[in-house]
Parts: C-alpha cells; structure tokens; sequence
C-alpha cells in the first residue's frame, strides 16, 4: 500500500488582520422602516396616525434620534407587517455597531451616506 502526499496551495496572504473590518455600515431601524413606508405609499404623519402615536415619535425614530422601544416596535408591526422581534434586532446592531464605531474612530463608520466617525489625527514627531 502506498502513501501519497498531497501538497496544499499556499494560502494567499490577507492585507490586515482576518476580521478587522475596512469600514462599518450602520443601519437604524429608522432606515428600514423609511424604506417600508416609502414602499406602502405612506408618510411619517400617516404612519403616527395608524400606530396612534404622536408625529414627532415617527419623525425622531426617522431621523435615527431615539432608540426603538419595544412598545413601539410592536405598533409598526401591526401596521406594516414587519416583524418586531426583526425591527428590535435591527435596533440592537445599530447600537452596538455605533458603540463600536465611537471606540474605534481609525475605521470610518457610514451612516445614510454620510462618515460619522472623525479619525483621529495623530502628532508628528519632532514638530
């Protein structure tokens, strides 16, 4: 009986380190449910009225100012047939994604298109 070695392909080297992501991408729970309004043919004052909450709510959860709440998260769920317990999961990833994009200002974080995050500048020396 004889044995055969088989050579593997040398693995290509990875630029950075393995998990270390280039940017972050933060999606609110206020983005996706911009996006589901929009797709119902309905506006932020039309939305308040069918959940019976106040516009403002809408307007602030729209603008990604206020956290969802659970309360609310299940009167959008009513209306737009989102599911809550989906819409609560978005909430925590945005927050924890955040979080993570504050702590860690040299990987540039996207909001809606816009860089939230400022890198920080480092001092030469000998200046």
């Amino acid at each position: 009986m004889s044995t055969t070695l088989i050579k593997s392909k040398p693995q290509k080297k990875l630029r950075g380190l393995r998990g270390t992501p280039n940017y972050i991408t933060l999606l609110p729970p206020g983005r996706v449910l911009a996006e589901k309004i929009f797709e119902m043919g309905i506006d932020a004052a039309e939305l308040a009225r069918r959940m019976e909450v106040p516009i403002e709510t809408i307007e602030k959860l729209l603008r990604f100012e206020i956290s969802l709440t659970e309360s609310v998260a299940k009167k959008i769920e009513k209306v737009t047939w989102m599911p809550a317990d989906v819409l609560l999961q978005f909430e925590k990833s945005y927050r924890t994604n955040l979080a993570y994009a504050m702590e860690h200002p040299e990987i540039p974080a996207y909001l809606a298109g816009e860089i939230i995050n400022q890198p920080r500048q480092t001092k030469k020396k000998g200046k």
